[in-house]
């Protein structure tokens, strides 16, 4: 049984929005455009990420996008992700030939959330979304090594395992 390694970065197409809303500073309502810049805060365990919208005048505001968990002291997010990983480029999609192989995916990067069954089907060669949700239901497609539900959200350091084998 041969195993190929792939990593992925998931990134979501950065438009800039706009809403309005009561500016503070400014004491009206406003438009805010986001500015496309995210940040990230730490609070315990917990990492919150905020997108920056600013009104015409400059003023800020701090939109909260995520809450991610934070890494303890005695790991290193660095060792988590193999570098023997091939990449998979934005627009690419594996091709799964062979019956006899399993597929290992590794998210090494998120911005914004991501579904598993939709990102699978954007980046699986000839694979329906119905298709994916049935294996992941079958217990072929395995998230960090465990059964889960076609409509988790994915984050990083998350690993896919797929067996191909119908």
């Amino acid at each position: 049984m041969e195993n190929q390694q792939y990593s992925l970065v998931l990134r979501k197409k950065q438009e800039a929005d706009t809403v309005k809303k009561q500016c503070k500073m400014c004491g009206k309502v406003t438009t805010f455009t986001d500015t496309t810049i995210r940040r990230h805060n730490a609070n315990g365990k917990n990492i919150y990420q905020f997108a920056i919208y600013k009104c015409p005048k400059n003023h800020s505001w701090n939109k909260k996008l995520d809450i991610y968990k934070s890494f303890s002291e005695h790991v290193d997010p660095a060792t988590l992700v193999s570098t023997e990983f091939k990449p998979i480029e934005e627009g690419e999609k594996i091709t799964l030939r062979s019956e006899k192989e399993t597929f290992e995916i590794n998210i090494s990067a998120t911005e914004g959330n991501f579904r598993l069954d939709r990102t699978l089907a954007d980046h699986i060669e000839g694979w329906s979304r119905t298709k994916i949700v049935q294996k992941i239901k079958a217990g072929k497609i395995l998230l960090n090594d465990c059964l889960t539900k076609p409509s988790q959200k994915l984050s990083v350091h998350d690993k896919i395992l797929i067996t191909v084998n119908e």
